[in-house]
């Protein structure tokens, strides 16, 4: 592969991670900026899309935005630059990203992308479940056919450099969010339950169907798996992100009889299912609901902005558990953190996802975990 000539023993060692074992260091992602970029350091995916190029609009300047986010070249373009200026240590895979927010599906229930310099956003639509209406049609949505349009277009040009991410569309409850707005989404759980269920049969059905397509237009380009772009990540087999950060507004009780059956539905299509744990609230109220889940495979953990980071010891207990039911375990973690991160759990199923500065330190960094995995592996 153009962009991971090491690609061949990285998906070993993918491999291993999803069976829940180890070749001979944990699996890692290791992003830094190659010998020969140009360029300033890009910021990590996980802190959201690269934005380059949006700087130069004026504000009032819709149409030139809307192209920026929407446009087939202009996409495949920066996704192009990205790679070329990017080093992908250890097990991280180039893969192409569709990022209109984490909530792409709002907009093919009715409420468009509103996109800007930094973000896309989406609006509340449902106002009274009374005269609310359910219609989709993926042969005819604008907003679907341009994401398609997009995906087409990174994957006729892929000749085998790069793989092709899935794009962001969004699970239920987080959309319904969105559309409903957080408070009347509370409310409704007590107040409108029925209306809800039906939103989120309807949605995640949806989620299922638009999959089924995505994966048999890439998988091909994937070597017969599935990448989640935003954390580098490949699997052998249907592979996305399944998540809930509404969850954080609720209590376990309401979680699991509102919006597991979602997860399993979701999760039990995939082959395997990356579950996406959003900061302190989330891993503190749910993990052990979560853990009950078989159709969740790996449990990725973002500490979150402002919060304490993945090496706080307080979260340690919790990733032991997590290890000790026998999910997979994905965390987020600055440099400084990984040599205490692995001194503590096992390095068997467990990636970690970080950065440095050159190609140098990123392969001293992976030198340096596969001692540390070593350690961990003989004190098991």
């Amino acid at each position: 592969m153009h962009y991971k000539p090491d690609w061949h023993a990285a998906k070993k060692r993918l491999e291993a991670f999803w069976q829940g074992e180890i070749i001979d260091r944990c699996c890692a992602a290791v992003l830094a900026p190659r010998k020969t970029s140009k360029l300033p350091m890009f910021p990590h995916l996980t802190n959201g899309p690269w934005l380059g190029g949006l700087e130069k609009f004026a504000r009032e300047d819709e149409e030139a935005i809307r192209q920026w986010w929407c446009d087939p070249e202009q996409n495949h373009r920066r996704a192009i630059t990205w790679m070329e200026n990017t080093y992908f240590g250890g097990e991280a895979v180039p893969g192409t990203y569709i990022n209109w927010g984490a909530s792409a599906g709002c907009a093919f229930w009715g409420s468009p992308p509103v996109f800007n310099q930094t973000s896309a956003w989406y609006h509340k639509v449902i106002g009274d479940w009374e005269t609310w209406e359910w219609r989709f049609d993926r042969k005819t949505n604008p907003w679907w056919r341009n994401i398609l349009e997009i995906q087409r277009c990174f994957v006729d040009r892929c000749g085998g450099r790069y793989f092709v991410g899935m794009p962001e569309i969004g699970n239920a409850a987080d959309n319904l969010s969105l559309m409903r707005g957080m408070d009347d989404l509370c409310m409704d759980l007590v107040l409108n339950p029925d209306e809800v269920r039906n939103a989120v049969d309807v949605m995640s059905g949806a989620w299922v169907t638009l999959h089924e397509e995505l994966h048999a237009m890439t998988a091909s380009v994937n070597g017969d798996g599935g990448v989640l772009p935003w954390l580098n990540l490949w699997a052998p087999g249907r592979h996305d992100q399944i998540a809930n950060d509404f969850s954080t507004a609720i209590s376990s009780a309401m979680y699991q009889e509102f919006f597991f059956s979602e997860l399993r539905k979701m999760g039990g299509w995939l082959d395997f299912a990356t579950f996406h744990l959003d900061g302190p609230m989330c891993i503190h109220n749910h993990v052990d609901a979560l853990l009950q889940l078989e159709e969740i495979d790996c449990i990725q953990f973002t500490p979150g902005a402002g919060s304490p980071p993945s090496s706080t010891p307080e979260y340690i207990p919790i990733f032991q558990k997590i290890q000790r039911a026998g999910k997979r375990l994905y965390l987020l973690a600055e440099p400084g953190e990984v040599e205490f991160l692995l001194s503590q759990l096992s390095a068997r199923g467990l990636m970690i996802n970080t950065w440095a500065n050159s190609e140098e330190e990123a392969n001293d960094l992976l030198g340096k975990m596969g001692k540390w995995s070593r350690a961990c592996d003989n004190n098991e």
